[in-house]
């Protein structure tokens, strides 16, 4: 993602033993740092968990804390080399958080109270703060985005609760104006998608009512007409919806634009938490959460890879930003059960019944 050119620096490595001469190098894949023995410690941008200064020294750690990389003799490349560092991390993690091959439009150092960058995306904003929780905010599920002139701070609101951005100065009405006409025009896209797929929810859609990304009740009348859409249930997913119909168990619905079309998923109430279950795409397993909602705002954040929420063990480069993304960190301390599909009733009595009732 970079647009910024890479840094190379001689320095000095130094910690617990003599300070060692070193070529320090600064690239969109991370931090290098060569001893003249030709050995050299290397550090991803997405292990960076924090890149701090104190006068001419720079100290870079890795997620455990306890081995941080320390620079010095820098000299006059030292802003240079803090600047670099801190934007290799911010670049390696807003690419986790968006999804695949996307590249932000703009990025905006902040300073301000809270230090970081700002990456504006097509399809939405993503916050990565030197320090703190990350955060994605979608246009297709914000309410908008507002400011603030008595704090100078930009609130972005919406079912997903609110996050404030401040230290934007002279850019504060530039991202709220834009921010209002990409939210205007995502619900224009998903109402025009939804009549594409014969679903007659264009107008709830069209002005906020009903939104991609965010669970929403779905009475009778929606429920029918997916029953009657012949593209947005994968075929090999009809008898599990039929099931779960005719057991009135659906509490609420997700869909998103996808690449094929829509996305659809259902929220029920489970015996051991809430049922996740994806019906546009031919999953293998259906998962139970203690709060499915943490799991769908996690995939909004996060590009919408399963694999860092729904994988049973957790992906790799993704254990850095489960410490930086409340919803994912929340998704997978929540994930309960992962039930596969075989058999309907069978697959239904484990989800939906008691061990010990008929």
């Amino acid at each position: 993602m970079a647009d910024w050119p890479p840094l190379t620096a001689d320095g000095e490595l130094r910690g617990s033993g003599d300070p060692q001469p070193c070529h320090v190098s600064v690239t969109a894949e991370g931090l290098e740092v060569r001893l003249t023995d030709d050995s050299a410690l290397r550090l991803p941008g997405h292990e960076m968990s924090g890149v701090m200064r104190e006068g001419y020294e720079l100290r870079v750690s890795d997620p455990s804390g306890a081995n941080p990389i320390i620079l010095g003799k820098l000299a006059r490349r030292t802003d240079e080399a803090h600047l670099a560092l801190r934007r290799c991390r911010a670049d390696a993690l807003a690419t986790m958080m968006a999804p695949p091959g996307a590249r932000p439009r703009e990025v905006t150092e902040i300073v301000g109270e809270v230090t970081g960058f700002l990456f504006r995306y097509d399809d939405g904003l993503r916050w990565v703060p030197d320090a703190g929780d990350c955060f994605t905010r979608l246009y297709a599920e914000l309410d908008g985005a507002r400011a603030d002139m008595s704090g100078r701070d930009l609130a972005l609101t919406g079912p997903f609760g609110e996050q404030r951005l401040g230290g934007l100065r002279r850019l504060l009405t530039e991202i709220e104006a834009e921010a209002a006409e990409a939210t205007e025009a995502a619900r224009r896209e998903f109402a025009e998608k939804l009549e594409e797929a014969g679903l007659p929810w264009a107008n709830p859609a069209s002005d906020g009512r009903i939104r991609q990304h965010v669970p929403f009740a779905a009475d009778e009348t929606m429920l029918r007409a997916l029953d009657n859409s012949a593209d947005v249930i994968h075929e090999e997913r009809r008898d599990y919806w039929d099931l779960l119909r005719g057991k009135n168990a659906i509490d609420r619905i997700v869909v998103s634009i996808s690449e094929d079309g829509l996305r659809l998923a259902a929220v029920c109430m489970g015996a051991e938490g809430e049922v996740y279950e994806l019906l546009s795409e031919a999953d293998h397993a259906t998962f139970v959460f203690a709060r499915a909602d943490d799991a769908v705002r996690a995939l909004t954040e996060v590009g919408f890879r399963r694999e860092p929420i729904f994988g049973t063990e957790r992906a790799e480069g993704y254990a850095v930003l489960a410490d930086l993304l409340p919803s994912l960190r929340a998704a997978r301390e929540g994930l309960r059960q992962r039930v596969i599909h075989d058999d309907p009733s069978g697959w239904y009595g484990r989800l939906f019944k008691r061990v010990g009732t008929p």
